[in-house]
């Protein structure tokens, strides 16, 4: 975020906004728990945001001068869809791995022999109602995975189309055909946000 701050004279400045860092430890910490997954497009998401940061980055420092007001609003808000993506991809590996234990054949097996046992109608039925309550857990999880990863790639579409639409400002002019990608970046970081 940018802040105002008074110079010497008392005339305002601003700070100038920097790109923020990322921890190659937590990068490598997360890829290592999405390389683990089954599920492929959690990693493939990771790599794909990391590239799409890079490319918005790049495009914006060669577009917008960094003292700019307009240059830090476009890095603060695709940092923070950025950031957020990534928080979706460490709850979607914390969401796999509390799923984990479920053993969805297992289930669906005792379910059968449950039918076919008609020996204890009581314990049966509690046993029944246990195995379904664990599907539930797991069916609930799956769907927090797939939201997520929609979110993902709604940002990543966010990030493409911002990417773009600054990279197609002529040289030497302000970005007011980019505003209306701004205003769609900026909303999706305040959904973000929200569901934080």
């Amino acid at each position: 975020p940018t802040r105002i701050i008074l110079g010497q004279k008392g005339k305002l400045q601003f700070e100038v906004p920097r790109v923020e860092e990322i921890d190659p430890a937590d990068i490598a910490t997360l890829r290592a728990e999405l390389d683990a997954l089954a599920d492929t497009q959690p990693a493939e998401q990771l790599d794909a945001l990391l590239q799409k940061r890079q490319s918005l980055i790049s495009v914006l420092q060669r577009r917008l001068d960094a003292g700019e007001l307009t240059y830090g609003r476009y890095l603060a808000t695709s940092q923070q869809v950025f950031s957020s993506s990534l928080d979706n991809l460490q709850e979607i590996a914390l969401a796999y791995e509390s799923i984990s234990t479920i053993d969805e054949t297992y289930i669906d097996r005792r379910l059968v022999e449950l039918a076919d046992d008609d020996s204890d109608v009581e314990s049966a039925e509690r046993e029944r109602a246990t195995l379904e309550r664990r599907r539930e857990l797991r069916t609930t999880q799956r769907r927090k995975i797939a939201q997520l990863l929609a979110q993902n790639e709604s940002a990543m579409t966010a990030l493409d189309r911002t990417t773009t639409a600054l990279a197609d400002v002529p040289m030497g002019r302000k970005p007011e055909d980019a505003e209306a990608v701004m205003a769609a970046l900026e909303e999706l970081a305040d959904r973000a946000a929200k569901y934080a």
